[in-house]
């Protein structure tokens, strides 16, 4: 057998035995991606769900009923009659103010 056939023999079975690991490799590489996708995709329904939750909660706090019952409950709060509006201004020079 000559040189150049052993030496492309030798090639050839390196070059198989790269191609092998570089595959087994990304089947290592395409499996731990998927794992991290799956993660994200569990912490994405998670945050969701207590989004849903928080617009719920939101809803019912800021529910006629419940504004009522606050109202109600704090003594320096008092229902407006019809026609009368208190202003309320947020200054962030004098701290918070009611006129």
């Amino acid at each position: 057998m000559s040189d150049t056939k052993k030496i492309l023999i030798v090639l050839s079975i390196a070059a198989v035995s790269v191609l092998l690991f570089l595959n087994i490799w990304q089947g290592f590489n395409y499996e731990r991606i998927n794992a991290e996708i799956r993660s994200y995709e569990s912490e994405q329904k998670e945050w969701f769900e207590e989004n849903k939750k928080m617009l719920a909660a939101i809803s019912v706090y800021s529910s006629p009923a419940r504004v009522k019952q606050i109202i109600e409950e704090n003594s320096d709060l008092r229902m407006q009659g019809p026609g009368q509006a208190v202003i309320i201004k947020f200054s962030t020079e004098e701290g918070i103010g009611a006129e």
